[in-house]
């Protein structure tokens, strides 16, 4: 194809018009991802053919690959983010993590950053296409390309899943996606809450035997979600091992990143119910409990300079860790009223990478991705930012006599706790921040304190200054530091207090004793030991007490792959010097490793040990997973206590995973005690299809994210309603959130459910199964906003599609000589529009167009600064049925 605007003509008199549209500042830019050049290229893994019709695009600067299809080819655990603009991931049996962020511009692989440079990464509307030396970077294959023979030849440097998966590969060929990756290609469906909906429910039940009591254990997990009074509602409820419940929860919240979550506000977020306050920079921390909150600050906004809460739901059976920018800061097993926390996760400035994931009973894993990019804490200037909160702290919106043992509680439970943060931004470079609250660290009684601040970068560094004073005459001063130098990232913190002030924010201070200074500094880097890339972090802190008592924290976590495995180690030291009696040092430690050996068994290990008071071992553990089918999974554990007891306990444990819901039957025995324990675990969902009539079993997840019912039909008359005298279509592929295809059924209709709670879900469709011909959809990407326990409903209306061979010709004399690089646009009857550029010869087709009259025009920019236009005027019509229209010819007039 042409580049160039050429004129095919005996003349010079028209070589005015061979110039390059593209040459003129005020067009746009060409696009890398455009129809324009579109190749279809054959993939080749190791000899073995993967596919012979992968979408890419032949831009300038190398080919552009689809990061997201050619991962569905490979079967590797690589994701792409589309309305993050980010790729994510793990890979090899050591599952070393994997970011390419575009708004960042970092490329993060096992702990090694590097910086992503423009236009290696380009954000299409149904997939991320990076340049081959880019994809070498996070995926562990060389890659050649035949530009001759359009075959991308990739070369493996490790084991591949696919490679030991060829079983699945037909499938997967099946999936593939074909077609550009045009502005067009996502079907974009606005969801809005109603005033109630049936709610969607995700139920937990484990019963068994024991040898302890109750020697009859059954409890359950139920969780809902939907919409009531046009928000999201979301509820729990959790019993103890007797059956009895013992704690529940109840939510109801809008949330909208363009700040009409209550009408033209402001507010991105409006939560009521069992909620979380926000925290002061001095005095209160965030504190669960009954209430409301409100707040202007953006969605995807952190906590910045300083610690974060990182809250979410916790199934029974499930454990989670937490890394912090590759290293293994914590982790959780039991939950709390069904969720894990963890509370006060120090960043470093610039970029963090947290990485939650998470390890069913029944084999799953799941890993959940934030990028949080933390500076000074400055705002645009005159942007203004407020967050509230007011709740009866740590009490429950519903409770019963029996209490959780379980849950952990301050001093001050059901006193008011309120919390308001304001920021604005008087300049570029500096940030006002005040504050007010009202919350009793004691128990004895509220404090109601003021804050004030400046949030601004000091050569370089970035710089924030806190004050505070409380009603009792306590005061505090607090100043932060934040840089980098060589490598290092360090973070300053350092507050004096007086008065008896109480910082619940301080991690020390949060158990309600005065503080008189407390001093803090964390430093992250990267440790490159031969090929190793280490990522390390050292917290150390020093606390002085209003009564003269002296602690002294610190920490120690690294993490890399090492081979196949990932290892992650930590030390813990504390030492308390009280002013009355001795002084105590503890120091404990933690190794552990995980690898996905043989892309087979998930194996997990730990081992937790104690050097001071004295040097011993506490404990060990290893499990195994094993997926046999994608149904049927085994799991192994072996554990032992090397104090008190000295138990060892070995497990066992046979997963069924059936259409509409998770079976689990398990069985635990540890020795000297001799217990023992058998149990049978069952998962499911209870979703009600808008589209249908009864709730149905789906499996787990579907109350915890959102849903989408589909609606597919032959749309005859072209109005995108679903009319009686139309036909549902069957047939329409769609991939679930675990991967697996689910497609419309004789009516028409597909439930998809667990799209997870962020910003934007989307769920691809494919007509390869579709039993017509000559028929078109929607752009095959569905994206919405998901909202937790609802389902969004689409109609996918489904016409015949056609297409027509245009060709633009100019006259010279008794000739007529084809255009090329001419900007042409179809507009259709029924508003469809489209547009293309003209081969060398002046001919351009357009297909995909539903039935209907259209009109063929010029694109306005380039007619004008070429002043041309067409000599008359030219229509077309596609027929009802669809197919090949008679070809049209249009002849150019310049002026």
């Amino acid at each position: 194809m042409s580049v160039a605007f050429a004129l095919f003509s005996e003349s010079a008199q028209t070589a005015n018009v061979a110039a390059d549209p593209f040459d003129d500042p005020q067009l746009p830019a060409s696009d890398p991802i455009s129809d324009d050049n579109l190749l279809l290229v054959e993939v080749a893994l190791d000899q073995l053919s993967l596919t012979d019709a992968m979408t890419a695009y032949d831009a300038p600067g190398g080919l552009l690959i689809p990061v997201g299809e050619l991962a569905r080819l490979l079967d590797v655990d690589i994701t792409v983010q589309m309305g993050e603009r980010r790729i994510v991931g793990t890979i090899g049996e050591a599952r070393r993590p994997v970011l390419v962020d575009k708004d960042n511009a970092i490329v993060r692989v096992a702990g090694s950053t590097q910086l992503l440079l423009a236009g290696d990464m380009v954000v299409g509307a149904n997939d991320i296409y990076v340049r081959s030396y880019l994809l070498e970077k996070f995926l562990p294959v060389k890659v050649r390309f035949d530009s001759a023979g359009l075959r991308l030849v990739l070369t493996a440097l490790e084991p591949l899943p696919i490679q030991s998966r060829l079983d699945r590969l037909k499938r997967l060929r099946g999936l593939s996606p074909g077609g550009g990756g045009g502005a067009d290609e996502v079907y974009r469906i606005r969801s809005t809450p109603k005033l109630f909906t049936l709610p969607s429910f995700d139920v937990s039940l484990d019963a068994g035997g024991q040898s302890e009591t109750p020697h009859t254990p059954y409890r359950y997990d139920v969780r809902a979600g939907g919409d009531l009074l046009f928000s999201n509602f979301q509820g729990y409820l959790g019993s103890d091992e007797k059956g009895r419940p013992v704690n529940a929860r109840a939510l109801l919240e809008r949330r909208d990143a363009s700040g009409h979550a209550l009408g033209p506000l402001g507010f991105t977020r409006v939560s009521a119910g069992d909620i979380y306050t926000p925290a002061l920079p001095l005095g209160p921390r965030s504190q669960a409990g009954r209430g409301l909150s409100f707040s202007t600050a953006p969605l995807t906004q952190q906590s910045v300079f300083g610690r974060i809460d990182l809250r979410g739901e916790l199934p029974l059976g499930y454990d989670v860790e937490l890394y912090v920018n590759d290293v293994l800061r914590s982790g959780q097993s039991t939950p709390v009223q069904g969720r894990y926390e963890f509370r006060d996760v120090p960043l470093i400035r610039g970029i963090n990478i947290i990485r939650i994931v998470a390890y069913g009973p029944r084999g799953e894993r799941s890993e959940e991705v934030k990028v949080v990019n933390v500076g000074g804490g400055q705002l645009e200037k005159g942007q203004f930012v407020v967050d509230f909160g007011a709740a009866q702290q740590q009490r429950s919106l519903i409770e019963f006599n029996s209490r959780d043992s379980s849950v952990i509680t301050s001093p001050g439970v059901g006193d008011l706790r309120l919390a308001m943060n304001i920021l604005y931004g008087l300049s570029e470079t500096v940030t006002l921040a005040g504050g007010l609250g009202s919350y009793s660290p004691t128990g004895l009684g509220q404090r109601r304190v003021a804050t004030g601040g400046i949030r601004t970068s000091i050569r370089g560094i970035a710089t924030q200054l806190d004050v505070a004073r409380d009603d009792r005459n306590g005061t505090a001063y607090a100043v932060g530091l934040a840089s980098e130098y060589k490598g290092v990232s360090g973070v300053l913190r350092h507050s004096e207090y007086r008065g008896a002030f109480v910082d619940e924010t301080t991690p020390r201070g949060g158990d309600g004793r005065a503080l008189e200074r407390s001093s803090e500094v964390d430093l992250d880097w990267q440790l490159r030991p031969a090929k190793l890339v280490v990522p390390m972090s050292v917290r150390a802190s020093r606390d002085e007490y209003a009564n003269g008592d002296l602690s002294w924290n610190g920490l120690f976590r690294a993490s890399s792959a090492i081979g196949g495995v990932y290892l992650s180690s930590g030390l813990d030291f504390e030492r308390y010097d009280p002013v009355l009696g001795p002084t105590s040092n503890r120091m404990s430690g933690s190794l552990s490793a995980s690898s996905f050996a043989l892309f087979k068994w998930q194996l997990r290990s730990s081992l937790d040990y104690q050097i001071l008071p004295r040097s011993r071992v506490r404990a060990a553990s290893v499990t195994a997973d094993r997926n046999l089918s994608d149904s049927t999974a085994l799991r192994f554990g072996l554990g032992h206590s090397f104090i008190g007891d000295k138990e060892t306990t070995v497990q066992a444990s046979a997963i069924r995973r059936l259409g509409f819901a998770d079976l689990a039957l398990d069985a635990e025995y540890s020795v000297p005690k001799n217990d023992w324990r058998i149990g049978l675990q069952l998962a499911f969902s209870l979703v009600r299809s808008p589209l249908g009539g009864s709730y149905t079993f789906q499996r787990p997840g579907a109350a915890a994210g959102g849903n989408m019912a589909l609606q597919a039909f032959l749309d005859e008359n072209g109005n995108g309603r679903f009319d009686k005298t139309e036909e549902p279509l069957p047939g329409v592929a769609m991939a679930g959130a675990a991967g697996e295809e689910i497609q419309t059924d004789e009516k028409g209709r597909a439930l998809v459910t667990g799209l997870g709670y962020g910003s934007v879900a989307q769920v691809r469709t494919n007509l390869d199964n579709v039993a017509l011909d000559n028929v078109a959809g929607p752009p095959p990407v569905i994206e919405f906003t998901p909202r937790a326990g609802t389902v969004a409903v689409v109609s996918y209306p489904i016409q015949a599609k056609g297409e027509v061979m245009v060709s633009i010709f100019v006259r010279r004399g008794e000739k007529k000589v084809g255009l090329s690089a001419v900007m042409l646009r179809v507009i259709g009857d029924n508003g469809d529009e489209r547009e293309a550029l003209t081969e060398y010869d002046g001919s351009v087709l357009f297909d995909s167009l539903r039935p209907g009259g259209y009109r063929l025009e010029l694109v306005e920019q380039q007619a004008q600064r070429l002043k041309m236009r067409l000599e008359a005027p030219v229509r077309f019509t596609i027929g009802a049925s669809g197919g090949a229209a008679p070809d049209v010819q249009g002849v150019v007039v310049f002026q």
